[in-house]
């Protein structure tokens, strides 16, 4: 019989207030927080975590040696790394923002909301998330996110918050966070929402969508650059470049940014600015074969060869799979008059091409 998320709520106050295990939680959070955060951000929280966060804005059960740091050092940074530390509602909201940037190969037109909310930073380092609800659902599996990993790899570790909050207390803060594939996968349970959205939301109203959070979000670089794409593909250039300028202005250091700026300029045929822009991006993220494919194809557009090839080169020895820069390769070495070598790459692409 599943577990109630009041009754579990209960063994949690008991625990909080004389349990075995040393803890520390937030104040709660208010209901008008949470529907506030649920209406910034576009997405539906699970019935029974929205309890949790009433009766406690985050926290975590500790381990002696954690507790220990705590009151000698004052460390908290630091304990809440290396605990299973479930997010305050203003921590949920920082990550979740870093995390729709991951763009873990979901096209951003595919679906209207980045589906996955991560409500907890794991001791070994990973989120455990929940995938925001339609309007008819009140609870989420918990998905082990992996940082290095898709989301056709990440695992149900539990079929609700409630029991996963069960197994926290039980284990003193010492949950399973692995996740079970034969449980299923992030990736099927956000199909749905890719077919509903490809019933296809226009780029007017992808535009205006966005306005309407920015409106109350004025700064959120994500939703800016979301904007600054739409408005690329609906071939309004200026307006794209004014977004994209404005997201990178807010975060400087995001290599996805320039690039999508880089690939503005090359749409438009100003080749200067884009290798400005990829070239800025690959230092930023060096081994990273999409910025380093990118610079590549426009130092060849310019006619330096000589760069270009040493670009795909890293590429490949990155990733001998990675077809695009063998595509580019390949012309670079027909430009050199390189035929052998050029052939060889073609024949590469074509068993690459049979595999797909």
């Amino acid at each position: 019989m599943a577990a109630d998320i009041h009754k579990v709520l209960e063994w949690l106050d008991i625990l909080i207030g004389d349990g075995p295990a040393p803890s520390r939680f937030n104040n709660p959070a208010s209901k008008a927080e949470i529907e506030s955060f649920e209406k910034r951000l576009g997405i539906r929280l699970p019935y029974s975590y929205k309890l949790f966060l009433e009766y406690t804005n985050g926290g975590m059960i500790m381990s002696d040696a954690l507790n220990s740091l705590l009151k000698t050092e004052n460390a908290l940074e630091d304990v809440k790394w290396n605990a299973n530390y479930l997010y305050s509602l203003e921590e949920v909201e920082k990550e979740y923002k870093e995390m729709e940037s991951w763009n873990f190969g979901i096209p951003t037109e595919n679906i209207a909301t980045y589906p996955f909310i991560p409500f907890c930073h794991t001791a070994t380092g990973e989120k455990l998330v929940f995938v925001t609800l339609s309007d008819d659902e009140r609870e989420s599996p918990i998905l082990d996110a992996y940082h290095e990993e898709t989301p056709e790899t990440w695992g149900v570790v539990a079929d609700n918050f409630t029991e996963f909050l069960t197994d926290y207390i039980q284990t003193h803060g010492q949950p399973n966070v692995l996740g079970e594939l034969e449980r299923g996968n992030a990736l099927d349970l956000i199909e749905p929402m890719m077919e509903e959205k490809d019933k296809e939301e226009s780029l007017e109203t992808t535009i205006a969508r966005i306005t309407r959070k920015l409106e109350e979000t004025p700064d959120d670089h994500w939703q800016i650059v979301l904007r600054g794409s739409a408005y690329k593909d609906f071939n309004e250039p200026e307006k794209a470049l004014e977004d994209f300028n404005r997201a990178i202005s807010l975060k400087d250091d995001k290599a996805y940014y320039y690039f999508l700026r880089g690939d503005l300029f090359r749409s438009i045929e100003k080749s200067r600015p884009a290798l400005i822009d990829f070239d800025i991006a690959v230092k930023l993220e060096a081994d990273d074969l999409l910025y380093l494919d990118s610079r590549a194809s426009v130092l060849f557009e310019m006619g330096k060869v000589k760069a270009s090839l040493k670009d795909v080169n890293k590429a490949i020895e990155l990733d001998e799979n990675g077809i695009l820069a063998y595509m580019i390769r390949k012309s670079i070495y027909v430009y050199m008059g390189e035929d052998e070598k050029a052939d060889a790459d073609a024949r590469k692409i074509e068993e690459l091409q049979s595999k797909k």
